[in-house]
Parts: C-alpha cells; sequence; structure tokens
C-alpha cells in the first residue's frame, strides 16, 4: 500500500483519482508521500525532485508531460482516466524510488578511524609498513593507534 499524494486542482479527475486509488487499497496522505499525481505541469520537475511524481495529462498535453519527464517526472497518466492505469503508474513509481534512508546511529570519529584502520592492516595482511604508507602516516602514529586500540 503507497501512501499517495493528489495535487489535482481539476475536482473530477481529484474525485475519480481518490476513488480508484482508495479501491485498490492505497492511501491518500496530505504530507510525507511516497507518490505525488499532480496536473500542474509547471510545479511537476520540482516536486519530482523530491518524491516520484506523475503528471495528469490530457492529449493535447502529451508533448508537455514529456517534456517534464525529461526533467525528472517519473511518468504521465492519460486524462479521460482509465481503470487501472493510475494504480499501475503509482505502483511502477513506486517502485523505482529508493527506499527511505536508515537511521544510523551516530558514531564518534575515533571509532569509525580505529576500525578504518584495522581494516587497512588486515587489507596489507599485517604489514604495518604498507598500511602505515597507504593510511598517508607514520610507522610511530600506527604504531601509537594499534597500541590506543589494543593491538600490539
Amino acid at each position: 500500500m503507497a501512501r499517495i499524494q493528489l495535487q489535482v486542482d481539476d475536482p473530477v479527475n481529484a474525485m475519480t483519482l481518490k476513488s480508484l486509488l482508495e479501491a485498490d487499497g492505497q492511501k491518500l496522505v496530505t504530507t510525507d508521500p511516497e507518490v505525488v499525481i499532480t496536473d500542474a505541469l509547471d510545479r511537476a520537475a520540482e516536486t519530482a525532485r523530491s518524491v516520484p511524481t506523475l503528471v495528469l495529462a490530457k492529449a493535447s498535453q502529451i508533448r508537455e508531460a514529456v517534456a517534464v519527464m525529461r526533467e525528472g517526472v517519473y511518468g504521465y497518466i492519460f486524462v479521460p482516466l482509465q481503470p487501472g492505469e493510475a494504480e499501475l503508474m503509482a505502483g511502477r513509481a513506486l517502485a523505482t524510488s529508493p527506499p527511505p534512508p536508515k537511521q544510523t546511529a551516530i558514531r564518534k570519529l575515533e571509532e569509525v578511524v580505529n576500525e578504518h584502520v584495522l581494516a587497512v592492516l588486515r587489507y596489507c595482511k599485517g604489514s604495518r609498513i604498507e598500511a602505515a604508507r597507504l593510511l598517508g602516516i607514520g610507522r610511530n602514529t600506527l604504531w601509537r593507534k594499534l597500541k590506543r586500540i589494543g593491538k600490539k
């Protein structure tokens, strides 16, 4: 079930889309959408920068719809609406959007540095001279870092 936001000014198209999408099990939202459907071709490219966007286009607007697709809009839905088309296009747009970023714990810089130093040392098969060269630090500096980590 996708969270879809409708930005449709035409009340007939808005009601029809609402009915079709809700019947398909989609959730219509006003904030934090996963897909946006709009009939404003001029604002669609801006919306598409942050969320997959579909535009409603009449036959006379296909050229403009293709032009905004070149600017990042996922696709268009032909008006008059056909059963199944809006649901299909919303599903495709959702499938192509990247998953939301996972929240990662903030780690201290020292932890990250220690992890990297050990990874480089493993890469160099224990050769501290080679590891120091790859890390761009002196051998004594590497020795002190390894001592602090607990690797003598």
